[in-house]
């Protein structure tokens, strides 16, 4: 610290009272005691009296200033926090949210260090524009993505809008004449397409297909064996005190005779390498095997550390390993047979192996509920006991689940409890989560659903690393259910899929969007899904998941326009009805894009001067549709104005609109080989053999010109 500092440091605030209430003009949770409020004076701010996010990170609900060593720097940044929060200026900035205070922090003391170590002091005074331009040429050249480097850029407008509220002053001039830090940083804007990863559809679909694996059939082995754990565990002191009355040599005999007459072994750790010192002086390492002594105790009343301790009773376990062998895990719960493999899905479990089998099946009843209704992580996380319902629809004709939670994004601080409409899956994913939370709430603060399991103190709400989770996840089933060349999740370009909870969300509008009648994990029908998510608060402006289906449409579109494009600059050909108009129209476009020399083709280029077609373009199983109202055969018996093909009533063999392409060759062969195996059914009358032939007869025609091409 330069003795300038110093000197200027003796002063106080000039603005700000010590006694100064932080949270002034922030609503304030019911039942907060103003006395207990922070001060401006404090060097440590509890901002949690008004953070209503149920599932906020404890870190973000205090920010400290006891860390900064220039009282200059601290008292900027505790005027700089106090005047974001609080103050009204007449303009469109807004205030801080307690919620993002910490993160505002963080940027501030980072533009502080940069102008300290420029001028070897931090003073708003001597910042210019040309030290604001180093500090963004700084920030562009990490490698971070340009909105990152447009937050780090606020401080410089803060310094400067804040100016009246801080006791050594602010910027004085207007960084960059007033232009936005985002386009400063060269965000160019929002951009319309989402860039949040669509999962590619093999890895949804595995990890998908593993995730109702467990919550449908795993679940019932590890709910029971948790059941059974709990039981002995609560039983044990009471078999003590009953116990005492035999001797140890006596107690073991019976636990040994039982094995026996079972046909069972001795349990060993499955895990042992990944048990640390849980085994203790109380194990014995048997050709790389521990003995479960832990189990071993609780089944047969009897302290590890006796059991162990007398020379006996030790020597008749070490006896029982050599006649009766050893049994991976040890606990009664039988395991249940996977029927893809016919064997059990696991050896059995042991106390550590259920523990981290508790937490594959949370993750996998996250991403049912996550994937499957819509939902952000907020809102999933906001869940609590109770929050799922069955309900029937107000003409009692239709039973809904629905599911309660709350809503953050574009409400105000409190959020909103609204309902989603959801399916039968995502149903079972919630009851799963509430069993596996109900023996820890009790033990917590937390009352969600959603909590952290097996720890004894849990700092955070919810499940705050719920990312790395999904991706211990992903690894948790590439180890035990794949192989070394061929994983359980597919590999994308040669990398496993790295997962985040936005990636949820996007790709299930996409397909949504565009593959209605997709079907994920061999079972689920984005269409089925997709009524469900509509038929209620899902689909409304309010979550906004059907803005983001629509615009997911669109962009899908796009990209499927553009996959006409490249097959038919690949040669590719199309068949249908219109296929002949959407041809001339693609050779159009590509002559118009080939002949400019110098000029690259690129994708958006091709999608701009395709985007007339896209936005007539439906996909569908057997065609795709370019919609043209007034030749659509759909409409011929509609009296209402579309906007929208009818599907139901779709005629791909003779639609204007309808084209086919290689695509959707092997649902025609599949439907010519279906009519060619009911022309063998001998009981069929000659006018149904008749018409099942011109019906075949009219397929193999429809998608001639496209197997010519192949031959």
């Amino acid at each position: 610290m330069t003795a300038t500092n110093v000197l200027r440091a003796a002063a106080p605030s000039t603005i700000r009272s010590p006694s100064d209430i932080v949270l002034c003009s922030m609503k304030l949770q019911e039942g907060t005691n103003p006395e207990t409020l922070s001060r401006f004076g404090d060097d440590v701010w509890n901002l949690d009296p008004a953070i209503f996010h149920l599932t906020a990170r404890n870190a973000f609900r205090t920010i400290g200033f006891t860390d900064i060593a220039c009282p200059v720097e601290r008292l900027t940044a505790k005027e700089y926090i106090f005047a974001w929060l609080n103050e009204r200026l007449p303009d469109r900035s807004g205030r801080l949210r307690p919620l993002s205070a910490r993160a505002a922090l963080a940027t501030l003391r980072q533009f502080m260090a940069f102008v300290r170590e420029r001028e070897g002091r931090f003073d708003a005074a001597l910042v210019d524009q040309d030290l604001l331009d180093s500090y963004l040429v700084f920030q562009k050249n990490r490698s971070v993505l340009p909105s990152r480097v447009a937050a780090c850029m606020r401080p410089a407008v803060q310094l400067h809008r804040l100016a009246h509220f801080l006791t050594h002053g602010g910027l004085r001039f207007v960084p960059w004449n007033g232009t936005p830090v985002y386009k400063v940083a060269g965000c160019g804007g929002r951009p319309y397409e989402n860039t949040t990863p669509r999962i590619p559809e093999p890895v949804i679909g595995a990890l998908l297909l593993w995730s109702l694996r467990y919550v449908d059939l795993f679940s019932t082995d590890i709910l029971a064996a948790r059941a059974e754990l709990d039981g002995l565990e609560a039983g044990y002191k009471a078999t003590i005190r009953q116990a005492r009355k035999r001797s140890m040599e006596a107690r073991v005999a019976d636990w040994v005779s039982r094995r026996r007459q079972e046909g069972r072994g001795v349990p060993v750790w499955n895990e042992p390498e990944r048990m640390g010192g849980i085994c203790g002086g109380a194990a014995l390492a048997l050709d790389g095997h521990v003995l479960n002594m832990q189990l071993i105790a609780l089944q047969s009343g009897i302290s590890p550390t006796n059991l162990t301790g007398n020379k006996a009773a030790y020597t008749m376990v070490l006896d029982a390993v050599k006649e009766l062998g050893i049994e991976q895990g040890g606990m009664d719960t039988p395991i249940v047979i996977d029927p893809d493999s016919g064997q059990p899905w696991r050896p059995r479990f042991d106390a550590f192996v259920l523990a981290h089998e508790e937490r594959q099946l949370q993750t996998a009843a996250y991403i049912l509920c996550a994937y499957l209704s819509g939902m952000r992580d907020s809102e999933v996380q906001a869940m609590r006991p109770g929050c799922l319902q069955r309900k029937r629809s107000a003409d009692g004709m239709i039973e809904r689940l629905t599911i309660r939670s709350i809503v953050y994004k574009g409400r105000q601080d409190r959020g909103e409890t609204e309902e989603w409409v959801t399916i039968e899956p995502v149903g079972r994913a919630v009851e799963i989560a509430e069993r596996l939370a109900a023996r820890h709430r009790s033990q917590r603060k937390d009352d969600g659903i959603w909590i952290v399991l097996h720890r004894a103190v849990a700092l955070d709400r919810g499940v705050p690393h719920v990312v790395r989770q999904i991706n211990r996840y992903r690894e948790h089933l590439d180890q035990c259910f794949g192989a070394p060349d061929e994983p359980t999740i597919p590999l994308v370009e040669g990398r496993s899929w790295i997962f985040n909870t936005r990636q949820l969300r996007r790709t299930v509008a996409w397909y949504i969007a565009n593959r209605p009648f997709g079907v994920v994990a061999g079972k689920i029908q984005y269409k089925h899904a997709s009524v469900a998510m509509f038929d209620g608060y899902a689909g409304s402006s309010a979550s906004g998941f059907r803005q983001e289906v629509e615009q997911e449409h669109h962009l899908g579109q796009l990209d499927d326009i553009v996959a006409h494009y490249e097959a038919a600059q690949r040669s590719e050909r199309l068949a249908g009805p219109g296929a002949s108009r959407i041809t001339h129209e693609i050779d159009r476009v590509a002559q118009e894009i080939g002949p400019l020399p110098g000029m690259i083709a690129d994708g958006k280029r091709v999608k701009a001067m395709l985007a007339h077609l896209a936005r007539t373009l439906h996909v569908g199983y057997l065609n795709d549709c370019f919609f043209e109202p007034s030749t659509a055969l759909c409409l011929g018996r509609s009296t209402d104005s579309q906007s929208q093909p009818i599907l139901s009533n779709c005629a791909p063999d003779r639609c204007p609109n309808s084209c086919i392409a290689h695509h959707h060759l092997p649902a025609w062969q599949a439907a010519i080989t279906h009519a060619e195996a009911m022309l063998e059914e001998k009981r069929l009358s000659n006018m149904q053999r008749t018409v099942i032939r011109q019906d075949r007869d009219r397929m193999r025609k429809l998608i001639a010109p496209l197997l010519e091409e192949r031959s």
